[in-house]
């Protein structure tokens, strides 16, 4: 390639790099910003898991290929959001074994992109801390969160990808949660004294 060749080539990709902008095409441009504030409005807003979503795998650490299927259902209640981070209780609950009581700490981007930990709470033991990683997507009823989890110790672990999805008083989740027979969201919140 001549010399002469090769500056037109720098001036045309200049040009473009120059042009594009202004078109309002660049790749660089991130999504339009969401406020969240809605998450926490008027009480704040509960989450599920859909019964198609309760599967999970938990496994020994001294047999990771002996992981095993088991029903994940988690509740949470986001009732306060603050500049891009949200908190509330959560409920969870593998098979027919007690609810775990965890605390939602966590960051959401104005893009939708989640990030949260889920603290466990009640004093006894070890703190146990779940990680969830994920997005907000739109589903066919509104937003979902898309998410990813991974929590255990060090001899016991499980993980879990739902699609948590909103549930408002008067729909059949609010009333009957999947997976736990004739629960409420408020029951199931309300055994970790939460609601």
């Amino acid at each position: 390639m001549s010399p002469l060749h090769g500056r037109g080539l720098a001036l045309v990709a200049l040009l473009l790099a120059s042009i594009v902008p202004c078109a309002g095409i660049s790749a660089d441009t991130p999504a339009p910003p969401q406020d969240w504030a809605w998450l926490a409005a008027d009480g704040g807003t509960y989450w599920y898991v859909p019964q198609a979503g309760l599967p999970a795998y938990r496994w020994r650490t001294s047999d990771p290929a002996g992981a095993q299927q088991v029903s994940d259902q988690t509740v949470w209640h986001i009732e306060r959001v603050e500049n891009g981070y949200v908190f509330g209780p959560v409920v969870a609950q593998l098979n027919d074994e007690k609810p775990q009581c965890q605390y939602l700490i966590g960051s959401i981007t104005p893009e939708g992109q989640v990030y949260l930990t889920f603290n466990s709470t009640g004093g006894n033991g070890t703190p146990t801390l779940t990680t969830g990683v994920g997005a907000v997507v739109a589903d066919l009823g509104g937003p979902a969160f898309q998410m990813q989890m991974a929590t255990g110790s060090d001899t016991l672990q499980v993980t879990h990808w739902a699609r948590m999805t909103q549930c408002r008083e008067g729909e059949p989740c609010w009333t009957d949660l999947p997976g736990l027979q004739g629960t409420s969201v408020r029951e199931f919140l309300g055994n970790c004294g939460t609601d």
